[in-house]
C-alpha cells in the first residue's frame, strides 16, 4: 500500500493566510509571480528559501544567498510535512520566536485552567 502524505493545511493554499500565520516569525513571505505553488520566505537572518507547496509537502527548492550557512543550504531538495520543520532548521530566530509563542499560549491555557478551577465541583 503506497504511503499517502497528510493533506497540506488549508492555509497553505492561501498566501495571505500563510503570511498572517508566520509574518511575526520571519522577515518576509512573498508569492512567486510566475508560479502559484512557489513562495519565497526570507528569514530574520536574511536567508531566502524558495519553497514549492504541493500535495507531497513543502519542498525547499533553493536557498539564497549562495554563502548562506551550510545547515541552511543543506535544506535544498528536502521536503517537509509542515513549514515549521524547515523554518526551525533554517532560522534560529524563527525557532526562538516559535517556541516563545508556544510557551505564551501554554501559559495562557494554564492561567485559564487556574481561573476556572476555584474548588467548586461543576459536575
Amino acid at each position: 500500500m503506497p504511503l499517502v502524505p497528510p493533506p497540506i493545511p488549508s492555509f497553505a493554499q492561501d498566501t495571505t493566510q500563510l503570511v498572517k500565520e508566520y509574518e511575526s516569525f520571519v522577515h518576509q513571505i512573498t508569492p512567486d509571480d510566475a508560479n502559484t505553488n512557489i513562495i519565497h520566505i526570507e528569514t530574520k537572518e536574511h536567508a531566502t528559501l524558495t519553497v514549492e507547496v504541493s500535495a507531497a509537502g513543502w519542498k525547499v527548492q533553493k536557498v539564497q544567498p549562495d554563502d548562506a550557512p551550510l545547515q541552511v543550504k543543506m535544506l535544498e531538495g528536502e521536503t517537509y510535512e509542515l513549514p515549521e520543520g524547515f523554518l526551525m532548521a533554517a532560522s534560529d530566530e524563527f525557532k526562538r520566536l516559535w517556541h516563545a509563542a508556544l510557551v505564551e499560549k501554554l501559559s495562557a491555557l494554564g492561567s485559564f485552567d487556574h481561573e476556572d478551577n476555584d474548588g467548586e465541583d461543576r459536575a
